[in-house]
C-alpha cells in the first residue's frame, strides 16, 4: 500500500468482501509506554430526522433504481452503494429497507445507524467503511476505501448532498455563499469523480431568516465548485430527478430546471437560462450560456433581500 510509483501495485479487491492486509497493525512492544483505556463516547450531532422532502427525495431515487434494472443498466441487488450522511441519505437507505432490492452490498466511507436497520431488514448482506456487525462489516483505512481503483472496478454508486448545484450540473459541496466554510469535502470527491453512477440529491430550497423557500440549491453559477458537470451523472430534489448523462450543457440545464428547481424559481431560473442563450449565440459562444454580470443575482439577493425570490428580473 505504501510503495511509491513507479512501483506501486493494484489493490486486489474484486468485490466488497474481498480481504487484504494483515489483521493486525504490527509495532514494537519496546515503543509503547502503557494502554489507556477508555469509555469515553463519540460526541457526534444527531442528523435531522426524515421529512417529506427527503423521502420524496427517496422514492424518486428508488423509481430510477428500479428503472435501469428494468433496462438492464443495473443488477437486481444493485451495485455497491456509496452515501453520506444526513437527514437524505437516511431516507435513501430507509427507503432501500422497504424496496424490492435484496442483497445489497456497500463500499463506502463512514456507515450510519440507518445501515445497521437494512442489515437487519435482510436487505443488505455486507459492508465496507472506516468505522455487534461483524460478520456482515469490514472496516479499512481511508487509503482503500477511497482508492479510485477500488471504486471504478466495483462500479460503485456514489450518493451525496451538495449545497448547491447550478443548472449545468456543477455542485458546491463544501462552502455556503462561495466563502464560508460548512463542512469539509470528506470523500465526496473520491466517489462522485469515480462512481458508476455519480448522484446529487439536496432539497430544491432551503429556509432563509425570513422566507420558508429563501435559498434556491439550484441556482444559476455555484460559488464555488467542487465537482464538476463531468463528474455528475444524475441531480434530485423533492420535485424530480434529472439523468444529465450524455447531455449537451444546454440540455442539461432546461431538464434541471423542469425537473429539480421549485416551482417558485422555475420561471427565474428559466429566464436567466433564455436571456443567457439568447445574448450568448448572438456572440456566437453559445456552449454553456451565462450572463457573467448576473450569475449571482440570486445570491446578492438573499443577502440585501433575506430571499433568492427577490431578486429583480433578468
Amino acid at each position: 500500500m505504501t510503495d511509491l510509483p513507479p512501483r506501486r501495485k493494484p489493490y486486489l479487491i474484486m468485490g466488497v468482501e474481498d480481504r487484504i492486509g494483515t489483521t493486525s497493525i504490527p509495532i514494537d512492544p519496546e515503543k509503547v509506554v502503557g494502554i489507556i483505556e477508555s469509555d469515553y463516547q463519540d460526541q457526534t450531532s444527531p442528523n435531522t430526522p426524515e421529512d417529506a422532502s427527503s423521502q420524496a427525495i427517496a422514492r424518486h431515487l428508488i423509481e430510477f433504481f428500479e428503472h435501469e434494472v428494468k433496462h438492464g443498466r443495473l443488477p437486481k441487488n444493485l451495485l455497491p452503494l456509496q452515501s453520506g450522511i444526513g437527514n437524505i441519505a437516511n431516507a435513501v437507505i430507509g427507503g432501500l429497507k422497504d424496496s424490492n432490492f435484496w442483497n445489497l452490498k456497500v463500499w463506502t466511507e463512514v456507515i450510519q445507524d440507518t445501515f445497521l436497520d437494512l442489515f437487519d431488514s435482510g436487505h443488505l448482506d455486507f459492508a465496507t467503511a472506516t468505522s455487534p456487525y461483524h460478520d456482515k462489516l469490514l472496516l479499512r483505512s481511508q487509503q482503500v476505501s477511497n482508492s479510485p481503483e477500488i471504486i471504478r472496478r466495483l462500479g460503485v454508486i456514489g450518493m451525496n448532498t451538495p449545497v448547491e448545484v447550478d443548472i449545468y450540473a456543477h455542485a458546491n459541496s463544501t462552502c455556503v455563499m462561495g466563502s464560508r466554510m460548512l463542512n469539509g469535502l470528506g470523500g465526496s470527491a473520491d466517489f462522485l469523480r469515480n462512481a458508476k453512477y455519480s448522484i446529487m440529491h439536496t432539497p430544491s430550497t432551503r429556509p432563509s431568516k425570513t422566507d420558508p423557500h429563501g435559498v434556491s440549491c439550484i441556482v444559476p453559477m455555484c460559488t464555488h465548485i467542487d465537482q464538476t458537470e463531468h463528474d455528475l451523472d444524475v441531480i434530485v430534489t423533492e420535485q424530480g430527478l434529472a439523468d444529465v448523462r450524455g447531455l449537451s450543457p444546454r440540455e442539461r440545464a432546461r431538464l434541471i430546471i423542469k425537473k429539480c428547481a421549485h416551482p417558485v424559481y422555475q420561471p427565474i431560473l428559466q429566464s436567466y437560462f433564455d436571456k443567457a442563450e439568447f445574448e450568448c449565440l448572438r456572440k456566437g459562444m453559445g456552449h454553456e450560456p451565462h450572463l457573467l454580470f448576473n450569475s449571482f443575482d440570486l445570491h446578492r439577493a438573499l443577502v440585501e433581500e433575506g430571499s433568492m425570490q427577490k431578486v429583480k428580473s433578468f
